[in-house]
């Protein structure tokens, strides 16, 4: 049996505490397919906008915590904007722009699951 754990102790956020926190857990679970982030954002606070047309890689984000705010479409005019609470999800094609955001009063906490 194989297998590898990581904790959010052991791995670094790429953001700022008083942002949030990103804490990317693909290189430390040795993962080969499959990305696995931990995101949380303050209130008010905003991922990046973004799409992944280059590497297609299709995503899914799962509300653990709060209430998550995400724009899909076009940077310039979102075609939707829905809201998911603690333990809804989504999942975004590659090709499609997406935006999470954190319109409420309390830290929101995602996990994403990404693959091509």
């Amino acid at each position: 049996m194989a297998y590898e754990t990581a904790s959010v102790d052991e791995v670094e956020s790429v953001v700022p505490e008083e942002f949030g926190g990103m804490w990317f857990f693909r290189d430390p679970l040795g993962c080969e397919n499959l990305g696995m982030t931990l995101l949380e954002l303050e209130p008010g606070g905003k991922g990046k906008a973004h799409d992944h047309g280059e590497d297609e890689q299709e995503e899914v984000y799962l509300v653990v915590d709060g209430e998550l705010t995400v724009l899909i479409g076009d940077e310039d005019d979102p075609e939707a904007e829905l809201s998911l609470s603690s333990g809804e999800a989504i999942r975004v094609d590659g090709e499609t722009w997406r935006q999470l955001s954190n319109e409420g009063d309390e830290r929101v906490r995602i996990v994403i699951a990404g693959a091509s």
